[in-house]
This record gives C-alpha cells, sequence and structure tokens, in this order.
C-alpha cells in the first residue's frame, strides 16, 4: 500500500481544485515559506479523521475552509480525497484502489465516503488500526510536533509502541469488551431491581392467591352444607306429600287442576328463561365481535400513523434529493464553465507560446549582433594600443630632445643676462609703474568719456566741447607718461631675447618639440579614450548579452512552463470532463432515485386512502354492532320484566287458588304449599349455584346428619369465610403472570452473569495477548532504537526504559539518550537538533518492525547540522526501497536524496497552486 494521490478543493489555502499525484521512493515537497506546504500535511491528517481544530492550527473545524481573499470569495465547502494503493490487501477491503473523502460545509455538516460510498468516522478509524497510518499514528511527523514524540509524558509517548504492536485494535476491542461489560453490570442492576421490585408482587400475589385459593375451598364446603340443608329440606317435603297423597286421593281432580295451572305457568317460566339465556349467550357474542371491530380499527389506526410516518419520512428524502440534484446540477455547470475557461487559457498559453518563440528568436539575433559589435571593438582596440606604443616611443625620443634643448636654453639664457646687464627688480618696478600708470588712464578716460555721452544725451553742446576739450588736455599729459613708462619697461628688456625668441631660435625649437610631445601626448590620450569608451562600449554590449541570454533563458523556462501547463491544463479538462460524466450519471441515477421515492409516496398515500376507508368500515361497523348490542340489552331487560310480572301473575294465581279453594280441606292446601316448596327450593337453588338441584337427588337419600349440625357448620364456615378479609379474587391467575416474569427475570439474571463471566475472560484474553505482543516489540524497538541511534549520531547511546515493567499495558516509557563525548540524560536535556536526530532514530527503529506505507516529514531536518542531514539522507533512502516518503524540506541535501520533486507556490496571493517541475531530465510532476 502507498499514497497514490491527494485532491484538495477549498481547504485551508488550496482554493482550486489541485492533485498532487506521489510516487514511491522519496519525494521532496518544495516551495518558499508561508506558500501552504503545511496546509498538504494537514489535509492528509484531516481526511484521516483528525477532529482537533488546534492540531489543524485553525480556531474552528470551519476555519479550514477557504476564507476567501481580496480579489477571490470564500468558498463554503471543503474537500480532501485521498487516494491509496491496496494491490497488497493490508487493508481489509476487497479493492486494488481506495478512495477516503472528508467534506465539511460551513453549516457544520461533516461527511466521509470510502470509494464513494458513505462510511461512519469510527468504522474509518478502525480501518487503518495497526497500519501506522492515522491522525495520531507516527506515519505523520512535523518539526513542532517532536515534542510530541519525545513528549515529556511516558504515559503518552507508549501510543507509537502500541501502534507499531499492532494492539490498537486489541485495546479498542479491549475497551469495547469493558464497554460492554459496564452495560452487563448495569443491566443486571437494573434487572435485579426490577427482579425485587417483582419479588415483592410475588410474594404479596403468592399470599392472596393462598387467600382466595382457601376462600374459593370454604366457599366449595360451604355449597356441599347448603347443598345438604337443601337436599335434607328436600326430602323433608317430599316425606310429607308423599303422606299426605294417600289423604289427597279424592281431591285428585282439584289438585290435578290447579298442578296443570301451575305447570302451565312453570313452562311459560322456564321458556322465558331460556329465550333470556339465548339473549344473554348472544350479547356476549356480540361483545366478542364489537372487541374484534376494535382490535381491527386500532390497528388500521396503527397502520395510517405508520404510513404517515413513512409519508414524512419520503418527503424528507424527497427535498434531500432534490437538493442535492441542485448540488449535482450545479457541479456540473461549475465543471463546464471551468472546462470552457481552461479551454480559453490554452489557447491563450498557445498564443503566449508563439509569442515567446518569437520573442527568443529576436534576442538570439540580438546576442548575435552584440558579440560581433564586441569582436568588431576588440580588433579596434588592438590598434589602437599599437598605436598608443609607437606615440610613447615617440615622445620618449621627443622627451631626451627637449632635455637636451632646455640646457642649453638655460646655459644661453644665463649667458645672454650676464651681458645685458638684466634687473629683474628693476624690470618688476617698471612693470608695476606701467601698469598703474594703464589703470589711471584708463579710469581717466572712462569717467570722460562718459561725461561726453552725457552730453551728447542732453544735447547740450557748451557741455560737450567743456567735456572734449577736459577729456584732450588730461588724456595728452597722461599719454606722453604713458609712452614714457612703456620706453623705460621695453629699455629694461635685454635685446638679445629677440634673437632667442627669433622663429629660428631655439626657443621655436624647443616649442615645436612641446607641440610634438603634446600632439603625441594627446593622441595617447585620445586612444585611451577610445580603447576606454570602445571597453566600455564592451562591457554594456557583454551586459546586454547576459541580460539577452537571461532573458532567453527565462523565456526558455517560460516556454516549458507554459507548455507544461497547456499539458496540465488538458489533463484537467480531460478529468473534469470526466468528472463532468460522472456528475451527470450521477444525476440521471438521482432522478431515478427521485422517480423511484415519489412513486413510493404515491403508493403509500394511496395504501392511507385505503386504510382510512377501511377504518370508516370499521367505524360504521363498531355503531351497528353498539345498537344492536343496546337493542339486545333492552330486549334482555324487557323479558326480565315479562318473568317478573309472569312471578307476579303464578304468585297472584296462587293466592287466587288460595282464595279461590277455601272450602278445600287444609291438607290439600298444605299439599300445595309442600309443593310451592319444593318448586321454589329447586328455583332458588337454580338461581343462587347456576346449577340444577335435580342432579344432586341421588344424594339426598344418602344423607344422615341432622339440620342443626350442618347449620352449624355453615356458620363456622361463614365466619372462617369473614375472617379471610378482603380477597382478590383474580388474584391465582394475576399471580401466575407474574410467577412467570418472576422466572424469566431470574433466567435473564443468570444469563447476564454467564454474559459477564465470558466478557471478563474476552477482556482477560486480550489483555494478555496484548501484553505478549507489546511486550516482544518493546524489546526489537529498543535494540533497533540503540542501532538508530549509533548510526545517526555517528556513536553514543540511546536507551527506552518501561516505567513500570509489571504492567506493560499501562506502563509509561521513557527515552535516554548519549550523544558522542556526553553523559547518559533524559532527552528533555537535550539540544533542539539532538531532539530531532534522537525522533527520527525512534521513527527509523519503529519501521524496522513495522513500517508505515507512507510517511510525511514537514522540515524534521530543520534543526539538523550538515553532518546529520547525510546520515539522515542515507537513512532516508535505505528505508525509501520499502516505504514511501514525503518530505517537506528547504535543506538542498535532503532534495538531492529525493527521487521525485513535488512544488508548491502561491502565484496569487493566498491561494496555494500546484505548479510542474521538471529537474535534470530525471522526472516531472504535473500541476494539479
Amino acid at each position: 500500500m502507498f499514497l497514490k494521490s491527494i485532491e484538495i478543493f477549498g481547504f485551508k489555502s488550496f482554493a482550486d481544485r489541485s492533485v498532487i499525484e506521489f510516487s514511491d521512493g522519496i519525494s521532496a515537497l518544495l516551495g518558499p515559506n508561508g506558500c501552504g506546504k503545511s496546509n498538504v500535511v494537514d489535509a492528509i491528517r484531516w481526511v484521516l479523521g483528525e477532529q482537533a481544530s488546534r492540531s489543524l492550527r485553525a480556531e474552528r473545524m470551519e476555519d479550514v475552509i477557504f476564507n476567501g481573499t481580496e480579489e477571490r470569495k470564500p468558498l463554503n465547502v471543503a474537500e480532501v480525497t485521498l487516494t491509496l494503493s491496496n494491490e497488497t490487501g493490508i487493508l481489509p477491503l476487497d479493492a486494488a484502489e481506495i478512495a477516503v473523502k472528508r467534506r465539511l460545509f460551513r453549516s457544520g455538516e461533516s461527511e466521509y465516503s470510502l470509494n464513494g460510498g458513505p462510511v461512519k468516522l469510527r468504522e474509518l478509524r478502525e480501518l487503518f488500526y495497526d497500519t501506522g497510518v492515522g491522525k495520531t499514528a507516527y506515519s505523520i511527523m512535523e518539526q513542532g510536533k517532536i515534542d510530541q514524540v519525545l513528549s515529556n509524558k511516558p504515559e503518552e509517548r507508549r501510543l507509537i509502541f502500541e501502534e507499531v504492536a499492532g494492539i490498537t485494535r486489541y485495546r479498542i476491542r479491549g475497551k469495547e469488551a469493558e464497554r460492554k461489560l459496564e452495560r452487563t453490570e448495569e443491566n443486571m442492576r437494573q434487572v435485579q431491581s426490577i427482579l425485587t421490585e417483582v419479588g415483592r408482587s410475588y410474594e404479596n400475589l403468592r399470599k392472596q392467591s393462598e387467600k382466595t385459593l382457601a376462600y374459593r375451598s370454604l366457599r366449595a364446603e360451604a355449597f356441599q352444607v347448603e347443598l345438604d340443608m337443601t337436599l335434607l329440606k328436600l326430602r323433608g317435603l317430599v316425606d310429607e306429600r308423599d303422606k299426605r297423597t294417600a289423604q289427597m286421593q279424592e281431591r285428585a281432580a282439584a289438585r290435578d287442576g290447579i298442578r296443570e295451572a301451575i305447570d302451565r305457568i312453570n313452562e311459560s317460566l322456564e321458556t322465558s328463561l331460556d329465550e333470556v339465556n339465548t339473549m344473554e349467550s348472544s350479547l356476549i357474542e356480540q361483545q366478542k365481535r364489537l372487541y374484534g371491530v376494535e382490535l381491527e380499527k386500532n390497528n388500521r389506526e396503527n397502520q395510517i400513523r405508520i404510513h404517515n410516518e413513512r409519508v414524512s419520512e419520503l418527503q424528507e428524502k424527497i427535498v434531500g434529493d432534490e437538493a442535492r440534484q441542485r448540488v449535482i446540477q450545479s457541479k456540473i455547470e461549475s465543471l463546464r464553465e471551468e472546462i470552457a475557461s481552461l479551454a480559453a487559457a490554452i489557447a491563450d498559453h498557445r498564443t503566449r507560446i508563439a509569442d515567446v518563440d518569437r520573442n527568443i528568436g529576436d534576442f538570439t539575433g540580438h546576442v548575435e549582433v552584440a558579440s560581433a559589435g564586441i569582436e568588431e571593438n576588440g580588433r579596434t582596440i588592438a590598434g589602437l594600443e599599437r598605436r598608443i606604443e609607437e606615440s610613447e616611443a615617440g615622445l620618449i625620443e621627443l622627451e631626451q630632445s627637449l632635455r637636451q634643448l632646455t640646457d642649453v636654453i638655460v646655459q644661453q639664457l644665463d649667458e645672454g643676462l650676464a651681458a645685458s646687464g638684466y634687473s629683474q627688480t628693476h624690470r618688476k618696478q617698471l612693470e608695476v609703474a606701467l601698469r598703474s600708470a594703464v589703470a589711471e588712464t584708463t579710469t581717466v578716460v572712462r569717467a570722460r568719456v562718459a561725461s561726453v555721452r552725457d552730453a551728447v544725451a542732453a544735447g547740450a553742446d557748451s557741455a560737450l566741447t567743456q567735456a572734449v576739450d577736459r577729456l584732450t588736455a588730461e588724456s595728452a599729459g597722461m599719454l606722453d607718461s604713458l609712452g614714457q613708462t612703456v620706453e623705460s619697461y621695453i629699455g629694461s628688456i635685454p635685446a638679445f631675447l629677440d634673437d632667442f625668441l627669433a622663429p629660428q631660435g631655439i626657443i621655436t625649437r624647443k616649442r615645436e618639440v612641446d607641440a610634438a610631445m603634446e600632439q603625441a601626448r594627446e593622441s595617447v590620450r585620445a586612444d585611451r579614450t577610445e580603447i576606454a569608451r570602445l571597453g566600455s562600449q564592451n562591457a554594456t554590449l557583454s551586459e546586454r548579452i547576459q541580460e539577452y541570454r537571461s532573458t532567453l533563458e527565462e523565456l526558455r523556462l517560460n516556454r516549458v512552463r507554459m507548455s507544461t501547463q497547456s499539458v496540465a491544463m488538458e489533463e484537467t479538462v480531460r478529468q473534469r470532463e470526466g468528472a463532468c460524466a460522472e456528475q451527470e450519471r450521477a444525476l440521471e441515477q438521482h432522478r431515478l432515485d427521485l422517480e423511484q421515492s415519489r412513486s413510493r409516496l404515491g403508493e403509500t398515500r394511496r395504501r392511507i386512502e385505503s386504510l382510512a376507508k377501511e377504518l370508516g368500515g370499521l367505524e360504521s361497523q363498531e355503531k351497528t354492532l353498539q345498537k344492536d348490542q343496546k337493542k339486545l340489552e333492552q330486549n334482555i331487560t324487557a323479558r326480565n320484566k315479562e318473568l317478573m310480572e309472569k312471578e307476579r301473575g303464578l304468585k297472584q294465581r296462587m293466592e287466587d287458588l288460595g282464595r279461590t279453594q277455601n272450602s278445600l280441606e287444609r291438607l290439600q292446601m298444605s299439599v300445595a304449599e309442600t309443593n310451592a316448596e319444593i318448586r321454589n327450593l329447586y328455583e332458588n337453588f337454580r338461581e343462587r349455584f347456576s346449577q340444577e338441584l335435580s342432579e344432586h337427588e341421588p344424594r339426598m337419600l344418602e344423607l344422615t346428619g341432622a339440620a342443626a349440625d350442618l347449620r352449624q357448620a355453615l356458620t363456622r364456615l361463614r365466619e372462617q369465610e369473614r375472617s379471610l378479609g378482603a380477597v382478590n379474587l383474580a388474584a391465582p391467575e394475576e399471580f401466575e403472570e407474574v410467577r412467570q416474569r418472576y422466572e424469566f427475570l431470574n433466567e435473564q439474571v443468570a444469563d447476564l452473569r454467564k454474559a459477564r463471566e465470558d466478557l471478563e475472560h474476552v477482556t482477560r484474553e486480550i489483555e494478555r495477548e496484548s501484553a505478549e505482543l507489546f511486550t516482544e516489540t518493546y524489546e526489537q524497538v529498543k535494540r533497533n532504537f540503540h542501532i538508530m541511534y549509533r548510526r545517526l549520531f555517528g556513536g553514543g547511546r540511546g536507551e527506552l526504559k518501561l516505567l513500570d515493567p509489571g504492567n506493560v499495558l499501562e506502563s509509561g516509557i521513557d527515552i535516554f539518550a548519549q550523544p558522542p563525548g556526553k553523559k547518559l540524560e533524559n532527552i528533555a536535556l537535550l539540544s533542539g537538533g539532538e531532539r530531532s536526530l534522537t525522533a527520527v532514530a525512534l521513527l527509523f527503529a519503529t519501521y524496522m518492525v513495522r513500517s508505515s506505507p507512507f510517511c510525511l516529514l514537514d522540515e524534521i531536518d530543520a534543526a539538523l547540522d550538515e553532518s546529520s542531514v547525510s546520515r539522515f539522507t542515507n537513512m532516508l533512502a535505505e528505508f525509501g526501497t520499502s516505504s514511501q516518503f514525503i518530505i517537506i524540506t528547504h535543506n538542498k541535501k535532503t532534495v538531492t536524496a529525493a527521487t521525485t520533486l513535488l512544488g508548491v507556490t502561491m502565484e496569487e496571493s493566498g491561494v496555494s497552486k500546484v505548479v510542474a517541475i521538471r529537474i535534470g531530465g530525471r522526472e516531472e510532476v504535473h500541476a494539479g
């Protein structure tokens, strides 16, 4: 299993949908500070189920959604999809590729999916148990999280060892077993509480049931005593009737007539009683049917309620499907707009590439022209330098001639000055006097000229004449004096100087040599100036060539970048077209689901209407049955009234018979009364006990007791019955129900005890297996940590220690480190670089036991020195053959160890973008 790609949209600074594709081995993720590299790590941690917003460098979880910039609006959703290769089957899913997606809306709604299907966070975490992958596993290590790996709390540090040992799943199952055990204990307490309550009812109803059974027994004994008393009375009456029978033979006809009349009345009474019993039976059946209709009605009402709930659910589902359909339609429109935008961008890139090609040609021509100019200037400079050499050689010869002429001039000048008596002091005095006279004359002349001009301007002839006269008079004397001074000054100059300065004289020759030397120097200066100018021109041309070449390099790089971007955009267009097609298929599926939901909604509503009709029919039937029941009750009441009337008529007949037969003998009256008492005895027995006395007549002949004894026995039974007090006649039946529940609860308690024992056994087994696996893994990591520590530090010693060896499942783990040349000390005392390297040693030690399929290292090498980085990269190269490493780094040595380079930039402020990079022709990474 390895990380194939990550697709980010709307997460932090990734406003555009970006895809980063990873490869095997070591990949370096590069980019300037603040461009969003660490956001890639946060995205991976987030999609794997991170719930703490602080760990994602956010105040609230909604802060991870792109919040907008000055140029862009905020987004309403953040989405990250992580695609993993599962060809080796590390994850327990029958799929060669697994895509994990997490989506968060600004409303706070969050959802996870696995290969397109919805999944719960707990299921997602269970999928990655014991693989080294997860939000808290050792597959992600950051510079800022090193202190958490090397935490001052040894109990927190053991989580990495549990993940390596593969007991995370066992620990989770153990905790689930413990929670189940707690629930079982709670259920036992609840059932025990219910059992105690039912036990009290059980004892109470048991006593009531025993009392009721005793009551029923007393009632049965009382019935037997009353039956015997009735039979004794009946036997006495029969005996009396038999004795009087012989005496009544002569009155048989009269007696028979009276009996026949009485029998007819009795028959009528029996017939009426049968009819009443039949009507009462019908009333019971009617009540049963009415109860059945009520049950059916309640059933229909429940079904209507359930279907109404189903209607609400379907309506909510339809609303949700319609909303999702609109979302998908919006996605399709967005994808189409993006495709059109990308197509326009591709065309623009092609136009820009053509412009860049033209610019490359132009700048190539400029470089050639500038190079030719530099070559021509070089040839000119060489010629000028040769001419300078020739001029400097001639200048040396002229300087020698000048020195010779100078010596001759000095000699002749000294000789001439000595011969002429020249005095420098006298000449300077004359020179001062001459200058003073010239100045005075000039001042006077200027003043007089100004007076003349004023007079001319005023137009006064007299003033003009006076001014001219003064000018003439004053200037004549001054000019004479000035002339004498000039003559004196000229006389002070030696005459030999004229010959000395003559055109063919030595001074002239000196001046010619000076002029030749100055001409030679001027030629040299001019040539040097021209050389400097040409050199400066060459330097300017060289700078221009450098600029042209830099521009050409930038143009070529831009062309490569634009070409790569065009390819990437074309790939993106293909992806978006595929995504658009997928969304259109999803839209069609949602449409079919929506139609199916609407169809189900219609069917449910039709079913509700059908049930409502059935309910109306049942209510109508209920009303009819209630009406029939009321009518039947009225008929029974009327018949009972008729019976009472007949009984009153019978009594009246008997009274009429007595009054009519007053003349009859007292014996006949006595026989008639006896027969009446016998009949009343039968009727009373039937009314009281709902039994026929005739059924017990055979027992009448077997009775031997006295009536007084029976009355005493009946009195005794009545007293015993009263001593029982109030009796719950339904207690035995209620006791039977409670007894069944009591026994059921006892069985539940037994089952819960058995479940508790099983859970305790499972918990002990999990703890035993976890302890064995943890101990074995800890020892391996401990040995590997020492080895890795020595390799990364170039010596020294690294140790792991259990704080509580007797309780390995709860014991914290302490780390001790001894860098080369230092004492063994706790990691809290190490420097930042030593702590980072110790964390790397622990990471590689765990990889030697159980390697994570992929590992993200975020600037883990920031605090390492050059030699430590070299050892670190060598170690990465070793483990990179079995695991996939993705490193965020600024270290050049670490970058050189990578086989693939990825880039993140921020061309637009606040928006991260994955760019295409090609390094040394080795590998190319397409932009997302």
